[in-house]
């Protein structure tokens, strides 16, 4: 399995389908009230991410290859289509070496979300891509996110109730598994949800291709300002390769965020 290597991904909006009737647990269903809210509130913000990329050693169990990656990102809307969510990262730095030209106006994030700028959006991806390690793991937050926003959280099961439900995909159309691709095969997760204090804290999940499996685990930190939403805050992916009754992993990519920034761009014009 080859999932797509980008700094900026598509959230796709198969994910939204219409769901079969299902009772959902009360505080799965306030959650996914809330989820559309948690998303939109990262378009204000801009944060510093630190992503650690390792790749295994296929003879021990031990790392082969190490690098860290630091940007500024931010999830925001497109003018073309608001409800679609894309991933934008500014990388500043490679092993503590700054990226010519990583140094930009803040007021960028707002310049790529307008709908001819996919020329430049494709850039800064074939920048993230053509620097990475092989076989890492981009992420998209918004896609873990709203796998259970609105309607399409009644395509689990769930068990559980006050702190901690366990869940598994039972119907709908599933995580794809190349999200760029809509004849990409989909994949049903499975995982738990994590509250304190009757927000959310913690989002555990596993799918699988074949004989290749990927493991998420995404951290949120205390909500604080910004409506009381909790913001992302440590985010670890492994890709494991099943091997009998064991699993060895192959890759481990681990993305911490810090230092969110208000973010604001102005309209008034320069005087």
């Amino acid at each position: 399995m080859k999932l797509p290597i980008t700094t900026a991904l598509v959230l796709s909006a198969a994910l939204s389908a219409t769901a079969a009737p299902k009772t959902l647990p009360d505080g799965i269903r306030a959650f996914a009230e809330q989820v559309p809210r948690i998303t939109a509130q990262l378009q204000d913000y801009v944060a510093t991410e630190r992503m650690t990329q390792m790749v295994m050693d296929g003879r021990a169990d031990r790392v082969a290859r190490k690098q860290v990656l630091v940007s500024d990102y931010q999830i925001a809307p497109l003018e073309e289509d608001p409800s679609v969510l894309w991933e934008f990262r500014f990388v500043r730095s490679i092993d503590g070496k700054t990226v010519p030209g990583a140094d930009r106006q803040i007021e960028d994030f707002f310049r790529l979300r307008h709908k001819d700028a996919a020329e430049e959006r494709l850039s800064i991806a074939q920048l993230g891509v053509s620097k990475s390690l092989p076989g890492c793991y981009w992420h998209n937050l918004t896609l873990v996110l709203q796998a259970f926003g609105g309607a399409n959280a009644e395509n689990f099961d769930w068990k559980g109730d006050g702190d901690r439900y366990s869940f598994e995909q039972v119907r709908g159309l599933g995580i794809p598994e190349d999200i760029f691709d809509p004849q990409s095969p989909r994949h049903y997760p499975k995982g738990s949800l994590v509250f304190s204090g009757g927000t959310l804290s913690r989002v555990e999940m596993e799918w699988s291709s074949r004989e290749l499996i990927t493991v998420v685990a995404l951290d949120f930190s205390p909500a604080g300002e910004a409506g009381g939403l909790p913001r992302p805050s440590r985010y670890v992916a492994k890709r494991r390769l099943l091997a009998g009754m064991t699993q060895k992993t192959l890759v481990e990519t681990v993305f911490e965020y810090k230092d969110y920034r208000h973010f604001s761009v102005s309209t008034e014009p320069k005087v």
